[in-house]
């Protein structure tokens, strides 16, 4: 969110100082995020982990069962490696980015109030930046799909960081769009190790997950379609307001208008 906030700041300084401290942030951010991952891989698991399989068919649930055990047994031991990992890193650079934060506290100090963002409201910026992504990624699937969510980041955070976010239309629909992609993504990343931890010895699990990637990714990309076309429809609206208002040398009142693009 920091990153894409500062993003049209005039102080060079602010965006050099932001940088370097979120570079290490970065680093650690993505080492947890494979140890949230697999909590989140698990979770999704839960329900055929237990003792009580949803599953109606006794043979088919106790078959599930067994597998869905030697699974979560196996992203346990993941978890293990990747979260002693995590800590690693961050002690290998608390020390750093205590010296970064410092420095850009400091250079954040000496930016004028909302010399930032101009006269543009988060959620016009936070468009913009949605429509863009757009025009990169015109059609959609499963190759892309994720990219696509990843992309849209940016835009949501920069939408949040509006001083009413928890009003902003724009932020609930980004964050609608991602949820969306996301479950369905976890699902995917939950197939993928399950072919590496069990593979052809849990077909019963295999063909659960299959099924569940594929009924996500139906839900995923009909949220998404449906979320873009409002998303660009109302950027296509903004835009068309600024088209229409009168050129400067007209004599308007200039303190009454809102710069365009």
């Amino acid at each position: 969110m920091l990153e894409a906030n500062l993003r049209e700041s005039a102080s060079p300084a602010l965006q050099q100082t932001t940088k370097a401290w979120l570079r290490p942030l970065k680093q650690i951010r993505r080492a947890a995020g494979e140890v949230r991952d697999l909590d989140v891989h698990r979770k999704l698991l839960e329900a055929w982990v237990s003792k009580e399989s949803p599953l109606p068919e006794a043979a088919s649930a106790s078959r599930l069962h067994e597998q869905a055990q030697v699974l979560d047994t196996w992203l346990k031991g993941e978890r293990k490696h990747l979260a002693h990992g995590m800590q690693k890193q961050v002690r290998k650079r608390q020390q750093g980015l205590e010296e970064r934060q410092a420095a850009f506290l400091a250079a954040l100090g000496s930016v004028p109030p909302g010399s930032s963002r101009g006269a543009r409201s988060t959620d016009t910026l936070a468009l913009e930046d949605f429509v863009r992504t757009v025009d990169a990624m015109p059609l959609l699937d499963a190759e892309n799909l994720h990219e696509f969510r990843k992309a849209t980041k940016k835009a949501r955070y920069v939408a949040e960081s509006g001083a009413a976010e928890q009003d902003s239309s724009v932020a609930k629909a980004l964050k609608r769009i991602q949820d969306a992609i996301g479950e369905w993504h976890d699902w995917v990343c939950l197939r993928e190790e399950a072919e590496a931890a069990v593979g052809k010895d849990a077909p019963d699990l295999m063909a659960f997950l299959e099924r569940q990637v594929e009924r996500h990714f139906v839900l995923a990309m009909k949220t998404t379609q449906t979320t873009r076309a409002r998303l660009s429809g109302e950027w296509m609206a903004i835009s068309k307001q600024t088209v229409k208002r009168p050129p400067a040398s007209v004599g308007i009142d200039q303190s009454s208008v809102v710069s365009g693009f």
